[in-house]
């Protein structure tokens, strides 16, 4: 068992709560309130809840990747990529539109699961390198 890929799927998973239960009412709820155009809410609902897909799909590649080795590295890269250019787009916005990371500090979150499931990826190239030479 991967405990690194373990841990970056169980917070990637505790993220998806996050996401929903305080994102949710803080960001969302206000957009489909607002006057904004339907289709442009309908767009961002899409998007908000595609967000809700990919975290949870990744929470759950993750955890079984933890189990199944074969696994760890194609997964592992993935959620590296996703996560890694979310956190790139909210630094990015941030600084630009808001001049500071604050006030969307959800690049953290990505990149600790990020950095987690590195961690996994690393602890996953050195288990066949330990498997030959004790064969």
């Amino acid at each position: 068992m991967n405990k690194w890929l373990l841990a970056s799927g169980i917070l990637s998973l505790l993220l998806v709560l996050v996401h929903v239960f305080l994102g949710g009412p803080e960001i969302h709820d206000p957009v489909l309130g607002s006057d904004l155009h339907p289709v442009v809410i309908a767009v961002l609902s899409v998007v908000w809840h595609g967000i809700t897909v990919v975290m949870l799909v990744n929470g759950v590649l993750l955890l079984a990747a933890a189990f199944k080795s074969e696994l760890a590295a194609g997964v592992a890269w993935v959620v590296i990529g996703q996560y890694g250019g979310f956190t790139l787009l909210f630094i990015a916005y941030g600084l630009s539109q808001l001049g500071n990371l604050m006030d969307m500090p959800q690049w953290i979150s990505f990149i600790i699961i990020a950095g987690c499931v590195a961690m996994g990826l690393r602890k996953a190239g050195r288990a066949p390198a330990l498997q030959r030479a004790a064969a």
